[in-house]
Order: C-alpha cells, then structure tokens, then sequence
C-alpha cells in the first residue's frame, strides 16, 4: 500500500504497514481505521485530535508520539514503545497495553474506558485529573506515576507496582491488594492528615 499518503487530514483505512519509518510524521487529525502497524517507526509522530479505530500496533516505535485530544478505540498495543507519549484529554476506550513502555507519558485529563494496561512500565506517568473508568493495570510498574486529581470508577490495581506512587488520596473507587495497602498506607495516612511520630515509650 506504498500508494498511501501519511499526512495531516489523511483518511487512512484496511491496511497493513510493515517495518516503515513514519518518525515525526505528521497526522494530525487524521482518521486511520482497521490497520495493523508492525514493527513501524513512528517516534516523535504527530497525531494530536487523530482519530483511530480497531488499530494494532506491534512492536511499534511510538516514544513521543503527539496523541493530544485523540479517540481511540478497540486499539491495541503489544510490544510497543510509547515513553514520553502525549495523551492529554484523550478518549481512549476498549483499548490494550500489553507488554510496552508507557514511561513518561502524559495522560493529564484523559478519559480512559475499559482500558487494561498489562505488564506495562508506567512509571512517572502523569494521570493528573483523568477519568478512570473500568481500567485495569495488572502486573504493571505505576512506580512514581501521578494520579492527583483523578476520578476511579472500577479501576483495579492489583498486581501492579505502587512504589512512590503520587496523588493516593485520590484512589476512592479503586481496588488494591492487601499487601499493596502496606506500600500505600504512608501516602494515604498524609492524604487523611494522618500525623505519623514514633512514640516516647
């Protein structure tokens, strides 16, 4: 399909890209449909209010891509790297992370729907005033990720690593193991105000 245009605006539809370098294209606004991305270079890609639907991407190269105020849904990422991505006020729903790189990334004000995030890294990600809904993140490493501000609807962090993690206080909703309380419980006895002094005795 060496026929179709990777550009701003580009209707993009049943197709199958392999092995291509797309690093830094851009594609903003574009609207891609029923493609599957395998081993494609789209580091730094512009796809800010993109629209994607029924997507795969594997093993794709996606550190930095620009996803601001995109829709996403029914896509998946498998093997992927995406350290850095943009996702603020994103809609992403009925969409996979299995296996990436999700460092970094920024999802202030993202809107995330029936999402599973599996062992994935989303260490320092930013989540800052997301909606949560039905998002799972087993066996994932959300160490030093920043969830201030966020809003929980049947949101499961079982399994995933909690080390450092920011804005606890705003975890109402969400599920957590027992030993995870043991991690969380300094965050959450500060978020209460919680003084914590050894005792005189």
């Amino acid at each position: 399909m060496s026929e179709v245009e990777f550009a701003d605006d580009a209707e993009i539809a049943d197709g199958s890209f392999d092995d291509r370098d797309l690093t830094g294209a851009a594609l903003a606004r574009a609207d891609i449909a029923r493609c599957t991305f395998t081993g494609v270079r789209l580091a730094g890609a512009c796809l800010d209010k993109a629209r994607l639907a029924d997507i795969a991407f594997v093993r794709c190269d996606l550190a930095g891509v620009d996803l601001s105020e995109a829709t996403l849904l029914r896509v998946r990422f498998t093997d992927c790297r995406l350290s850095g991505a943009e996702l603020a006020q994103a809609s992403v729903k009925e969409t996979t992370f299995h296996d990436c790189r999700c460092d970094d990334a920024n999802l202030r004000l993202a809107r995330l729907q029936d999402v599973t995030f599996s062992a994935s890294v989303l260490a320092a990600a930013e989540f800052g005033g997301a909606q949560l809904t039905r998002v799972g993140f087993a066996g994932s490493d959300l160490a030093g990720a920043d969830l201030t501000n966020v809003k929980c609807a049947d949101v499961d962090l079982r399994g995933a690593r909690l080390d450092g993690l920011k804005g606890i206080g705003s975890l109402k909703g969400a599920t957590i193991s027992p030993d995870q309380l043991v991690i969380l419980a300094p965050g959450l006895a500060r978020a209460v105000g919680l003084k914590i002094v050894e005792s005189d005795h």
